[in-house]
Order: C-alpha cells, then sequence, then structure tokens
C-alpha cells in the first residue's frame, strides 16, 4: 500500500480495527489482490498490538475477504461477498443482538418448515431427507468437514423444500452463506458433528411419524445444541435458555 495508513489509538479494540480494515476493502483502498503490510509494520502504523491485529484479520479471513498464505502473507481476495448476506455477515458475526435475532429467525422458519413438511410431503421425498443423512454419515466416516458442512445446509433446505413453502426456501438460500459460515464454526467443536446428525436422524423419524410435536421439539433441541456451541465458540452471551424459551 502506497499510503500510509491512518493511525488507530491505541486503546482501540480489535473489533474497530476490524472496521477500519473493512472500510478500507470496501472502499477499494486496499484493492483486490494487494498485498497487506507485515503484521509488524500494520500493527506499529495502527497503534495496536500484534494480537488485536491477527484477531481483526481472522474475522476478515472468515468473512473471506482476505487470504493467508504461509510464505506471502495476507492478501485481499479477487473476489468479494458474493451477496448482500455475506456483505453484512461482520455485524451478524461480531453483534450479540444480531446474532441472537438470527438465530430466533431461523428457529420460527425451521418449525414452520417441519410442521408443512409433515402435512405436505410424501413417503419418497421423507427417503431423500434420509439420504442426506446417510450421505453426513459417511463425510464423518471419511472425515470430509467440508462435504458434512455443504449436507448439513442441504438438509435444512431439503426440509424447507418439502415444506412447499416458497417464502421459507428463500430465506434459508439467502443466508446459505451465513448459515454455512456458523456450521463451519460449530463443526470444528468436539462431538458437534455427531450431535448434529443425531438430531437430524431423530428429525427425519418424527417426520416419518407425521409427529409435528415430536418433530418441532427435536429442530427446537437441534438449535439449542448449536446455540449453546456458538456462543462457547465465540465467547458471547446469547442467554440461550431464554432465546428458547427454557426456565
Amino acid at each position: 500500500m502506497e499510503e500510509k495508513l491512518s493511525i488507530v489509538k491505541p486503546s482501540t479494540i480489535s473489533d474497530t480495527v476490524f472496521e477500519t480494515l473493512h472500510k478500507w476493502i470496501v472502499s477499494g483502498k486496499l484493492k483486490p489482490g494487494e498485498k497487506l503490510p507485515s503484521q509488524d509494520k500494520l500493527a506499529e502504523q495502527l497503534g495496536v498490538s500484534r494480537n488485536t491485529l491477527r484477531e481483526a484479520i481472522n474475522k476478515l479471513t472468515v468473512m473471506g475477504l482476505l487470504t493467508t498464505k504461509q510464505g506471502v502473507g495476507t492478501i485481499v481476495n479477487i473476489s468479494g461477498p458474493v451477496n448482500y448476506l455475506t456483505a453484512i455477515s461482520d455485524h451478524i458475526l461480531l453483534d450479540r443482538a444480531t446474532v441472537r435475532e438470527f438465530i430466533e429467525a431461523r428457529l420460527l422458519v425451521e418449525e414452520a418448515a417441519v410442521r408443512l413438511t409433515i402435512a405436505r410431503t410424501s413417503e419418497d421425498n421423507i427417503k431423500e431427507i434420509s439420504r442426506l443423512v446417510d450421505s453426513q454419515v459417511e463425510a464423518l466416516k471419511t472425515k470430509d468437514i467440508e462435504a458434512f458442512i455443504e449436507l448439513d445446509s442441504e438438509f435444512h433446505r431439503e426440509l424447507a423444500r418439502q415444506s412447499g413453502n416458497r417464502v421459507i426456501l428463500k430465506f434459508l438460500e439467502a443466508v446459505r452463506e451465513l448459515l454455512q459460515k456458523f456450521i463451519s464454526e460449530v463443526s470444528a467443536l468436539p462431538g458437534a458433528i455427531e450431535s448434529a446428525i443425531e438430531f437430524h436422524r431423530q428429525i427425519v423419524e418424527c417426520i416419518r411419524l407425521r409427529d409435528e410435536r415430536c418433530a418441532r421439539e427435536k429442530i427446537r433441541e437441534h438449535l439449542y445444541d448449536v446455540t449453546k456451541r456458538i456462543e462457547k465458540n465465540m465467547d458471547i452471551d446469547l442467554d440461550v435458555n431464554s432465546l428458547f424459551e427454557i426456565k
């Protein structure tokens, strides 16, 4: 970068450093393909520690805006956010209230999806959902985490498809990138994939039995489990029991 970077006050937290770097990328001050200065130099220019800078860079990397290559350095990705949800995912990932609201919206949508699926789907379609769970098991056996993340996301979209409600499906398609970010974060935690697969099995069985109450309970239990893991991994208080109305 030829232009000298603006100084950020030493007391600035990593979130503000994140916002500063994010603004430079979005505005074009940091151009696609451009290599960032070394972490030592950039931290000095910003007036923050390397650890603080590293936290901000990691968040931008998770968003897909930066790539760090060993022996090369950190580079601005040529392809930016692929949709609006990805573009604003920094706020969702950083803001406790927005994460909570996203989970709340997902809970409402997925409960509606299983209720409608039970009422409208066919036996053949239920077999298709079950096959997705079987594929998740295979991905776990081969330790193909990327395949599992895609299959997990597809499982929930398939429930939406079989609900027969296009708005529910469009919602889950619109938040696909963001949803996969959360799945990716959670899947790295011990026991998370096994837990998700077991919940998926139970949900399919409830649908097979046409038991709406069972299906809704299992969806809630599944999302509660996922949210608790997100809360722990992101180190934020989402007040999960209140969100899921657990006393």
